[in-house]
């Protein structure tokens, strides 16, 4: 697996999990075993393990909305984003001006929100928070696809749109 391999012999503070279907959550337990670390992720997710038929992992905390997460001299600030999954968060780097935002915005569209436990009311309230709570400009870096910039996204993404 290209993530084992990545990380060496690194060892871990957090494994932040922006939500929980299979293609961000599936390796976590074993990332954290081999590395270490607090596993981490929105308390509302347990049910989306549970829809996909898994068992939630063993969360060793649960994400709060505006919690600060503290890396080093650095923090990371935790803002729920629901609609995706009901328990969809993204990581604010405030001093770096990124945004680790999982599937919640990608560059050129939108998160689903089709699977089980998705609202599309929720996505579409959150999308717009998203981008009525920054200014500024702040990267983006998504869970799939090529980082983006929140201008880019203001100006090009056809999706946004419909839902701001």
């Amino acid at each position: 697996m290209e993530l084992l391999e990545a990380l060496g012999k690194v060892k871990l503070k957090y494994i932040l999990l922006t939500h929980g279907h299979f293609d961000h959550a599936g390796a976590a337990v074993e990332v954290q075993s081999r590395f270490g670390g607090k596993l981490l992720y929105h308390e509302a997710e347990r049910e989306v393990f549970f829809a996909f038929g898994k068992a939630p992992p063993q969360a060793d905390g649960y994400l709060k909305d505006g919690q600060k997460l503290p890396l080093g001299h650095e923090v990371l600030t935790v803002v729920h984003y629901p609609g995706h999954s009901p328990g969809s968060v993204v990581f604010l780097w405030e001093r770096g001006k990124v945004v680790f935002c999982g599937d919640l915005l990608f560059a050129g569209s939108v998160g689903r929100w089709d699977l089980p436990g998705g609202s599309f009311t929720e996505l579409k309230e959150s999308i717009q928070r998203f981008f009525t709570s920054l200014s500024g400009e702040w990267r983006i870096y998504p869970g799939h696809g090529e980082p983006t910039s929140l201008q880019a996204e203001r100006e090009r993404n056809p999706l946004l749109r419909e839902l701001l």
